[in-house]
């Protein structure tokens, strides 16, 4: 009677594991939400980062293998003393009892632990509607594994109880479950497909045929794409174009297909004159699906470079990439929109065309081969292009210029830092003029142009210095970009950044180049990431920078409580990229 009650008891112990397990999930969930639910980037995470995947499980399945493996040695001793089989049966139920215990408070101090770094993490992971089905699915491939790989319930035998009882063997199972949850989290994805395809399938078609309807047909619909440059630009259009037009433009840094989505569905009202929408891809294809239910008429590429080449492998394929967007562009005497009923809507048909920076690259190139299409290129200094800057003049507080377009000259003054900032001022002015603005409008819409958060913006310290905050996904050009900025202003200068990430092969590279351009620009470097800022660091020291102004610190944690050592008043300090947590060493 006593071992039936306690058998009963573990039976209701065991299943209450399943709770511990649900606590467990948001740990890889959270990395899995900020790879995009893309299994391909999460499984290079898992690769690039295994002591963060499987280390806080690794240690709970190795105490309960050692656990295992003392109650074996007890089940052997146990066997040879002269108890009688019910005494025996207790006892082993006891040691199943602390069993449980130790692995429930081994659970517990990861689910405590990584509950802690979710709370301090930069990003939160947020209980969509996506994540609650994902757990749900992750669930049914924890019961589809546990029942393809053990027997369950017990056998009704109080015989050779430890070893042969289901239960006993249960805690090993759940305990390297608990281990390889990253890896169990990819089967959860797996059996979630399906759904999720249904129903992005289904948010994409309401959002085609919501642009589809009558009352959106003299909707200009413009497409913005590039390695760099794209976010800002989008900001800065939107501003400009917002002197003639009522504008939406998704916001924040909303370019992903749902991103697009959701701003169609939820924020598109017929009196919008204009869409802009901020087109972002990791893989072939990921444009074009944007394309095929925004319909844009009007499509800009900010820059081709090194960018995500983890996935794209080289700037080819990410050329070919952000041209799918020039694709779905309109030919000239062609319409790629028509109406509910199937019926071309030509109404917008001079309103198409394509914008390139004249980089001499890949920008060029394609628009030197674009044949088809309406098209249009923009540049510094260059009197070739249909919309030029000269006169630049840059400093601390902005820049100055004169923007040279078919409609006479401008005067620009803007508070935007930096070169790039220009080129992107100048592609915006030319789909100005191409929409009919005077250069009354434009130039009254540069000025009230602010800096993007997080992309060289300028925040005045109390203490008398200057932050200059560019945290946000740096990249080649716009690390130097950055340098070059923070070159304009007076003061001690002082950068903390992890170096760049997703360039592939060419990562240690790009990083090393970077450090030797830093080498020329800054006083004193914080380079966050032990293994990550190595290549910087070898760049600095190449150069000659001293040694001594190098600090080498685990996070932005420590680089903060560095800086608060090291900074004075009249400093300038530059934040250059700020790593997501899924990329913390």
């Amino acid at each position: 009677m006593v071992v039936s009650t306690l058998l009963k008891m573990i039976i209701l112990f065991s299943w209450l594991l399943w709770l511990l397990y649900l606590f467990c999930l948001p740990k890889a969930i959270h990395i899995f939400q900020q790879e995009s639910y893309q299994i391909r980037d999460y499984l290079r995470w898992i690769y690039k980062n295994p002591k963060q995947a499987f280390g806080g499980g690794f240690q709970q399945f190795i105490v309960c293998v050692i656990y295992f493996i003392i109650m074996c040695l007890t089940y052997i001793g146990i066997s040879k003393m002269k108890l009688t089989q019910n005494e025996k049966d207790i006892i082993y139920i006891v040691q199943l009892f602390l069993y449980y215990i130790v692995f429930a408070v081994a659970n517990i101090k990861n689910i405590v632990k990584w509950k802690k770094e979710r709370k301090n993490a930069k990003k939160k992971l947020v209980y969509t509607a996506r994540v609650k089905r994902l757990i749900f699915f992750t669930f049914i491939a924890l019961i589809v594994i546990i029942f393809s790989v053990m027997e369950v319930g017990y056998s009704g035998t109080s015989h050779e109880m430890f070893l042969l009882d289901a239960y006993a063997k249960k805690i090993l199972v759940y305990s390297l479950l608990i281990y390889t949850m990253p890896i169990v989290l990819i089967f959860g994805a797996i059996f979630a497909f399906p759904t999720e395809t249904l129903i992005n399938d289904h948010y994409i078609n309401s959002a085609r045929f919501k642009i589809l309807r009558p009352k959106y047909k003299n909707l200009i619909r413009i497409g913005i794409t590039g390695s760099y440059g794209k976010t800002s630009t989008k900001f800065i259009l939107k501003t400009i174009l917002s002197e003639k037009y009522n504008v939406l433009a998704t916001p924040e840094s909303y370019n992903t297909t749902m991103g697009n989505v959701k701003v169609i569905r939820e924020e598109l009202k017929p009196e919008h004159e204009i869409l802009i929408s901020e087109m972002g891809a990791r893989y072939r294809g990921d444009i074009s699906k944007i394309c095929d239910f925004v319909y844009p008429q009007i499509g800009m590429i900010t820059s081709i470079g090194p960018q995500h080449l983890e996935s794209f492998k080289t700037v080819e394929n990410v050329a070919k990439t952000k041209s799918e967007l020039i694709r779905a562009i309109p030919k000239r005497n062609e319409m790629n929109l028509t109406n509910m009923y199937g019926v071309a809507d030509k109404s917008n048909q001079k309103k198409c065309a394509i914008f390139l920076p004249s980089d001499g690259s890949f920008c060029s190139k394609l628009y030197q081969e674009e044949k088809e299409r309406n098209k249009f290129s923009y540049g510094i200094n260059d009197k070739n292009a249909s919309v030029y800057a000269k006169d630049i003049k840059m400093s601390a507080k902005g820049s100055e210029f004169i923007a040279v377009t078919s409609i006479g000259e401008i005067k620009c003054v803007s508070k935007l830092l930096g070169e790039l900032n220009i080129q992107n001022i100048l592609g915006a002015i030319a789909i100005a003029v191409f929409l009919g603005l005077s250069k009354e409008q434009i130039a009254r819409g540069i000025s009230k142009i602010e800096a993007v958060e997080h992309r060289l913006q300028i925040i005045p310290n109390a203490n008398g210095s200057v932050v200059i905050d560019d945290a946000f996904n740096s990249n080649p050009e716009g690390s130097k970009m950055a340098l070059e900025v923070l070159k304009n202003f007076e003061g001690r200068k002082i950068i903390i950044t992890p170096g760049m990430v997703e360039l592939g092969a060419k990562e240690v590279e790009y990083n090393k180049e970077f450090g030797r351009h830093m080498a020329k620009c800054v006083d004193i470097a914080i380079l966050v990431g032990i293994k990550r800022s190595r290549p910087i660091e070898e760049g600095l020291l190449e150069n000659g920078f001293d040694n001594m102004n190098i600090h080498v610190v685990t996070n932005l944690e420590e680089a903060t409580r560095k800086l608060a050592m090291l900074t004075m008043p009249g400093d300038v300090i530059l934040f250059e990229n700020d790593l997501p947590d899924n990329y913390n060493e």
